[in-house]
């Protein structure tokens, strides 16, 4: 179809109705009929988008693909493949062998990845086919929802990382680590929705919310580095919890107030405390590098610089990736202002005589 820009008039319809014609060549083209329902939403902007509930249902539903695999096929690549179907907002995602049976090791790959995907389950399965279907009703989440989920995974991981560096204990790392599993989880689910967002079309802002929420999945990747530099050495964590005990608070604190500033700025859109979660993202960065340059000389043997090194630097990537979802939710909350960006913290009072 041809790109469709005209001018009509727009005429009233009984007392308090205006309407406007629609295009024939478009109504063809998408099979619109009278009595079929149409969703109108306004954009920021002042335009209206009219898109007819049939196409957004053939765009939601049904959305199926195939991928065709042999006994040559590495596992790695078919998780890949499977996850990037289930980002991309498939709801049917079928696997199939052109040989007899799909591989024993295969299978185990397929239903680990569907374990990890929220809402997705396999609905059938043959020799050699496997059917996964994602059953997720999108109306039921919002970025912000998802947004905070991640948050407070990342919450619950710092808090067993904390926990584990004051108290010596490993168990608590492998709960940050499976932590960290639930936070992938829900970052698939969170992608998988920008991806739907932007189908169904209208929704501004998707390629920097897809950005926000990789930064706070780097931001646990990180975490769980972190605690891995210690995971086969506890006696080194005790040795840190010892000498840094109230800074270890003082740095969760910070944290945990950092994503909530974050989070206050996305949901109010204020341009102040949006600007206020970059500064204390810089402020959290140069806490970390004060502690590691205090803790650092305390550490003699090679051994046990090389851990703290490892742990620190992995806390500075921590801090990077938070200015950046800072600096994101900051850009996120001006273009929100649209043409008029008004930045005093008080509007001035109209007096009245």
């Amino acid at each position: 179809m041809s790109r469709i820009a005209e001018t009509r008039k727009v005429q009233r319809f009984g007392r308090s109705t205006l309407m406007v014609s629609l295009p024939s060549e478009w109504v063809k083209s998408v099979g619109l009929k009278p009595g079929d329902l149409v969703r109108i939403e306004v954009r920021d902007d002042g335009t209206l988008m009219i898109v007819p509930e049939a196409l957004i249902e053939k765009r939601m539903k049904g959305k199926e693909v195939t991928i065709v695999v042999d006994h040559t096929t590495p596992e790695e690549v078919l998780v890949r493949s499977i996850y990037a179907m289930y980002i991309a907002g498939y709801d049917r995602i079928n696997v199939e062998c052109d040989e007899p049976y799909i591989l024993s090791q295969q299978l185990h790959a397929i239903r680990n990845i569907v374990r990890m995907l929220i809402g997705a389950e396999i609905v059938e399965q043959t020799a050699n086919k496997v059917s996964i279907q994602v059953f997720i009703d999108v109306e039921k989440y919002g970025l912000e929802n998802l947004v905070l989920r991640m948050i407070n995974a990342l919450k619950s991981m710092l808090d067993f990382l904390m926990l584990s560096i004051k108290s010596g204990k490993r168990e608590h790392l492998r709960e940050l680590m499976e932590l960290e599993y639930e936070l992938d989880r829900v970052h698939a689910l969170a992608v998988r929705y920008t991806y739907v967002l932007s189908m169904m079309g209208g929704t501004p802002f998707l390629t920097e919310y897809r950005a926000l929420i990789k930064d706070f999945e780097d931001i646990g990747d990180s975490l769980t580095c972190a605690a891995q530099a210690f995971e086969d050495q506890p006696e080194i964590l005790s040795k840190i919890g010892t000498s840094l005990s109230y800074q270890l608070d003082e740095l969760k604190e910070l944290l945990f107030y950092a994503f909530d500033v974050i989070y206050d700025a996305l949901t109010k859109e204020d341009v102040y405390i949006a600007t206020k979660a970059v500064d204390i993202a810089i402020e959290v960065s140069k806490f970390v590098s004060k502690l590691e340059s205090e803790i650092l000389p305390k550490f003699n043997t090679a051994e046990e610089y090389s851990r703290i090194k490892t742990f620190f630097d992995k806390m500075q990537l921590v801090c990077n990736h938070l200015q950046g979802a800072a600096e994101l939710s900051f850009d996120i909350v001006l273009g929100k202002r649209k043409e008029r960006i008004d930045l005093r913290r008080k509007p001035k009072l109209t007096h009245s005589r």
